[in-house]
């Protein structure tokens, strides 16, 4: 009837580990399928929750903070574009305000010689009338006087018109030599001053200080010395 106790201790010491094994084992499984990290199994966690079916769930502050953003963007970009469209228009334009400048720049110029040419043109119709309607040497030598004189005029009228602009004639005869200005065509052997200009085959002009064309000139030279062109010339053959 009595029963040991020694027995019955063993027993109740052998139940209590028995119930208790199944919870080692799954905290002990758990641990295995974590790596040890119960921290990473969190993280894994809060992934699935928020990357689920593929869409990224935040706050909506960060959400409106985000999209704000986004318009802010998008609007600096509808300036860049409107900007760059107004510089490429700018550049078309300034290009033909260019061509049209150089195309028209002569404009004012070519409408002051206008009156010179009318000039011409009348000076040379006076002198065919004239030269037709009169008879005698004394008429014609006037005609032709009155024909020279008028010419005469129009070169003044031609020649302040273009001063007006910046044109200056070069003086020539009796300077000094100036390689910079002047081209040499000839020499004239004789006593005075040498590499000075004797005479002027072609004026020279200038265009507001700088050179348009170089004056075709003469200079003196010594005459016990051999004409330079006449030496070069014997070089050559």
């Amino acid at each position: 009837m009595n029963s040991d106790p020694k027995k019955k201790n063993h027993a109740n010491h052998e139940a209590a580990p028995a119930g208790e094994e199944p919870k080692k084992e799954g905290s002990s499984a758990n641990t295995e399928n974590t790596g040890g990290h119960p921290e990473k199994e969190s993280v894994s966690a809060g992934k699935e929750k928020h990357a689920k079916n593929g869409k990224i769930e935040i706050p909506l502050q960060e959400y409106e903070s985000l999209k704000n953003r986004v318009q802010e963007l998008e609007g600096l970009r509808e300036k860049f574009l409107h900007a760059a469209a107004d510089f490429e228009n700018a550049k078309k334009r300034n290009l033909r305000d260019k061509d049209e400048f150089i195309k028209f720049s002569q404009e004012r110029i070519l409408r002051e010689l206008l009156p010179v040419l009318d000039n011409f043109e009348r000076a040379v119709g006076h002198g065919s009338a004239a030269s037709s309607n009169t008879a005698g040497e004394e008429s014609l030598q006037q005609n032709f006087k009155t024909l020279v004189s008028g010419v005469q005029r129009v070169q003044k009228q031609l020649l302040d018109i273009l001063k007006m602009h910046g044109l200056k004639k070069l003086q020539t005869i009796g300077q000094h030599y100036d390689p910079h200005f002047h081209e040499v065509v000839g020499h004239v052997a004789e006593e005075g001053k040498e590499d000075h200009i004797v005479d002027e085959f072609e004026p020279g002009y200038t265009l507001h200080d700088r050179l348009l064309r170089a004056a075709k000139v003469r200079i003196r030279v010594s005459p016990k010395q051999p004409d330079p062109s006449v030496q070069k010339q014997d070089e050559i053959t």
